[in-house]
């Protein structure tokens, strides 16, 4: 993960990889195949926090916003997104479009990571509205709080995580309403 949130996914290599890991570059390639196979398993680790294959949706902190009340489930869900954007995710994101720029499969995964968050963004809307969004609200919702748009504010403009956290909430409220 950190090679590639470092160096991006050209300037990241397999020798590279192996050195820091302290392992062959064959033991690379036989536990993931290819490079493009490590920066997807590093994409989900980064996400998720651990190499569990269990997907966020069904981990405890995302379950437990069922039991909160409607404003904190929003708030919770939030803090999720924050926790994960400001560890390496924005950066691997980055390699992970630079590597679908030439290789149709990495691109179809970013096309299927942003298609699964789409999807989370809808269900914890209606979590914390307790109705479905029109699909303009879950798209708007869906560009505000995206990678892209953390990355501008934190890392390209100096926000804290907590200030994109409370911008992140007004402007659902703006354009989705209170809970």
């Amino acid at each position: 993960m950190d090679l590639f949130a470092r160096a991006g996914w050209a300037r990241t290599t397999v020798v590279a990889i192996a050195e820091a890991a302290g392992v062959a570059v064959e033991t690379v390639y036989s536990g993931f195949g290819s490079k493009k196979g490590l920066l997807r398993a590093a994409m989900d680790v980064a996400i998720v926090g651990d190499a569990e294959p269990v997907p966020l949706v069904e981990r405890e902190a995302y379950l437990r916003l069922r039991t909160e009340p409607p404003q904190r489930r929003l708030e919770g869900a939030i803090e999720i997104a924050g926790r994960i954007y400001s560890g390496p995710v924005s950066r691997l994101w980055a390699a992970l479009l630079e590597a679908g720029a030439s290789d149709s499969e990495v691109a179809q995964w970013c096309t299927q990571l942003e298609a699964g968050r789409r999807t989370t963004i809808a269900e914890v809307l209606e979590l914390v509205y307790g109705r479905q969004s029109d699909q303009r609200t879950v798209d708007i919702v869906w560009s505000l709080i995206s990678i892209e748009t953390y990355t501008k504010l934190c890392l390209d403009r100096g926000w804290t995580t907590e200030q994109w956290q409370e911008w992140a909430i007004e402007a659902i409220h703006l354009f989705a309403g209170r809970p």
